[in-house]
């Protein structure tokens, strides 16, 4: 999550997601905690408690038989902050050789099963790029190793699907909204490889970087139309 001064942006929705997940994998309803005065305490002792700052929110069931879900003894949950890095205004993008599973009991989850992403994120950096995309094993986009992707096709914007397997990530969601608000045309739907080289612009979201434009992708120049940079101002 990203705060802002001390402030979580859209924490609602991040607590929203955490619920979700918590129920999809069977763990007991974790209590409600004080979330604003616990991340502008630890932002103040880490001193970032002034500009923005990564905010990690850990929820582990601890000790317990492998085959039983519920929460022991030593569940915890682990808050972190740390001081956010300069964040680059565009990327280069290069598509991955590996399958996202949308079939996986996994799939759209946001768990610490992370090894696969930063696998994903490091051939990526290999090749020169900032980041990875995924297709599905059904043959249609998915996402980004660390992030969710826009596309614009044809002054049209394109997302796809949660049936993809991808993370319902939380700047996903707010950028949705505002393209609502805003009358910008969006559509979430498959989106197969024909599609997706099609593409005049490529958008990734997340919470910690926001929204990110592609300069490239598979060494393809990419440009933001000038109708996306206000939605893009809107969201942050």
């Amino acid at each position: 999550m990203l705060a802002v001064d001390g402030v979580i942006r859209h924490a609602g929705k991040h607590l929203m997601r955490l619920q979700k997940s918590v129920d999809l994998l069977g763990l007991p309803s974790f209590e409600k905690i004080d979330l604003d005065t616990v991340v502008a305490e630890l932002c103040l002792k880490n001193h970032c408690e002034t500009g923005q700052a990564r905010i990690r929110l850990t929820l582990t069931a601890g000790e317990g038989a492998l085959r039983n879900l519920r929460s022991g003894g030593s569940a915890r949950i682990i808050i972190s902050a740390v001081p956010c890095l300069p964040q680059n205004d565009s990327l280069c993008a290069v598509t991955l050789p590996w399958l996202r599973n949308d079939r996986s009991p996994l799939a759209g989850l946001k768990t610490t099963s992370y090894a696969e992403n930063l696998v994903a994120l490091d051939w990526a950096r290999q090749q020169g790029a900032d980041e990875g995309i995924f297709f599905n094993t059904s043959g249609h986009l998915c996402e980004g190793a660390t992030s969710n992707v826009f596309l614009v096709v044809a002054g049209a914007l394109l997302t796809p699907s949660l049936h993809s397997g991808c993370l319902p990530g939380v700047m996903r969601e707010v950028l949705i909204e505002s393209a609502l608000k805003h009358g910008v045309s969006l559509m979430e739907q498959d989106i197969s490889r024909e599609l997706f080289a099609q593409a005049e612009a490529i958008l990734f979201t997340s919470a910690a970087r926001g929204i990110v434009a592609a300069r490239s992708c598979d060494g393809k120049s990419l440009i933001v139309p000038d109708l996306l940079r206000p939605l893009m101002h809107a969201c942050f």
